[in-house]
């Protein structure tokens, strides 16, 4: 079967700790496929490489010899904050469906993109430690070369960019406030917090405290401006009977106020940016911006400050709607919506953070959009879309991130909007890290909650999926989450 034509360059970019990271060409954040403890334990004397002393949003390269190398294909955890499924389905997707080449890049000088090889898909590495202005600059440099040579050809080419996560923030900062709008037909993001995640307050300022190599990576990741812009800029944080934002407030431990008012102000400038190009004939009639919104999941949505420390809740503030009451488990469906897009996004799915952009629905949905804005004047035809799926009940997965040997592991899940109780859920629980063990776990309903336990599970990365029977196209879609068993 004959591939579908693309006339734009798509760039994939991932979400903060999904690239590869190296300092003076060795590998210092290699987690890729691998349980962290193990990565850790074999390169953990590394991890001090990536302290940010100082981040100049201004500067290109700050001098450390850090780069980003490559995008993690695999899975990836950091427990206690983020849990990443890869992204290797989603560029075969890509490639598989559509006629694209794959392009490459490197920094020949430090902070200074160059085309190795033109190409209409590229994956951008970025250092997500860093203010994601500088990433966005960098992704204008690749931008611009890539588009300068496929106009070679096709002179009307613009943008596809594909974003997970954070990296939706640096795509908008160069869209919005680099003028990267006037190049680009589409923006595609997958649960990317455009208002940010209470969990980022949790990380911050109570750190990870199973393992000694983990607590020193959550000690990192308070240097880092990147985790800043990852605050929540909505009032999410209760002191007294007072909501307040993380900027607004003093004390709050481990999270210095001064640097996340300047996070706040990042935020601040893509919307006035965005506000200045919508109000131009031009500006209006700019990219489409299609966000993939994760619900039905338990989700941290507040938190509060008593006696210097903080407790974070998977209750909403009284000011959230009940319908945005949820999220992905990462980022808050309230925030995982851009600003100017409330009331019309239609692209919510059940499913967790770090799944959305490998999710075999969505995968589906984005090639037919990719397709329909790739052939000239299609986008304008009246008529029916993508095949419609029957509306289907929403299922969510509960289970921590990190176990040590001896716990056994707790899988819950909850089914919301069936019309029929499903007969059972069943769990898998399988090797993430490679081949080995795949396991059936029995789940037990009790008062609309499902529950299972595993014990004894060796060392290593884990995906557990859990789905409902019997299946058909009026069943829940399955769900699947990242843990990892260490010693």
């Amino acid at each position: 079967m004959a591939k579908a034509r693309m006339r734009d360059v798509v760039i994939l970019l991932p979400g903060i700790m999904g690239s590869v990271l190296q300092r003076h060409g060795k590998d210092v954040w290699p987690i890729s496929g691998t349980a962290i403890s193990r990565a850790l334990i074999t390169t953990g004397g590394s991890i001090a490489d990536l302290f940010l002393a100082a981040d100049d949003p201004s500067v290109n390269d700050l001098g450390d010899g850090v780069k980003a190398t490559r995008v993690f294909p695999d899975a990836h955890i950091v427990p206690g904050f983020v849990r990443i499924d890869g992204y290797s389905r989603i560029k075969q997707m890509i490639m598989d469906e559509f006629d694209v080449q794959d392009g490459a890049f490197t920094e020949h000088v430090p902070g200074d993109i160059r085309l190795d090889r033109p190409g209409t898909f590229f994956e951008f590495p970025y250092d997500w430690r860093r203010d994601n202005r500088a990433s966005a600059r960098r992704l204008k440099q690749l931008a611009e070369q890539a588009l300068v040579e496929r106009r070679k050809t096709v002179p009307d080419a613009k943008l596809v960019l594909l974003a997970h996560s954070m990296g939706g923030l640096v795509s908008r900062y160069y869209l919005e406030c680099l003028d990267g709008w006037k190049d680009c037909r589409t923006l595609v993001t997958f649960g990317t917090p455009y208002r940010g995640a209470v969990q980022t307050i949790d990380y911050l300022a109570n750190g990870f405290r199973k393992m000694v190599e983990l607590k020193m990576v959550s000690d990192m990741a308070r240097s880092f401006t990147s985790m800043y812009q990852l605050l929540p800029i909505y009032k999410a944080l209760k002191t007294g009977d007072e909501w307040r934002r993380v900027a607004e407030t003093e004390g709050v431990p481990n999270i210095d106020r001064e640097r996340s008012a300047q996070a706040l102000a990042f935020h601040r400038e893509i919307e006035k940016a965005v506000e200045q190009r919508r109000s131009t004939a031009e500006g209006a009639a700019a990219y489409t911006l299609i966000p993939f919104v994760g619900t039905a999941q338990e989700t941290l949505l507040s938190a509060e400050i008593q006696g210097g420390k903080i407790t974070t809740s998977r209750n909403a503030p009284a000011w959230i709607a009940p319908e945005f009451g949820v999220g992905d488990g990462t980022v808050p469906q309230v925030s995982a919506i851009p600003i100017e897009m409330e009331g019309i996004v239609e692209t919510y799915l059940a499913a967790r953070h770090g799944s959305l952009q490998q999710h075999t629905q969505v995968l589906e949905d984005l090639r037919h959009r990719l397709a329909r804005v790739q052939t000239p004047g299609l986008a304008a035809i009246r008529g029916p879309g993508p095949a419609q799926e029957p509306s289907r009940p929403d299922l969510s997965l509960d289970v921590d991130d990190f176990f040590l040997r001896e716990e056994p592991v707790l899988v819950q899940a909850r089914i919301k909007g069936a019309s029929t109780p499903p007969q059972d859920i069943v769990a898998t629980v399988s090797r993430a890290d490679g081949p080995g063990t795949q396991l059936k776990l029995r789940m037990e309903e009790h008062d609309g909650q499902w529950r299972g336990e595993i014990a004894g599970l060796e060392p290593g990365l884990y995906r557990v999926e859990v789905r409902t029977r019997p299946g058909g196209p009026s069943a829940a879609l399955p769900v699947h989450e990242l843990f990892e068993v260490s010693d």
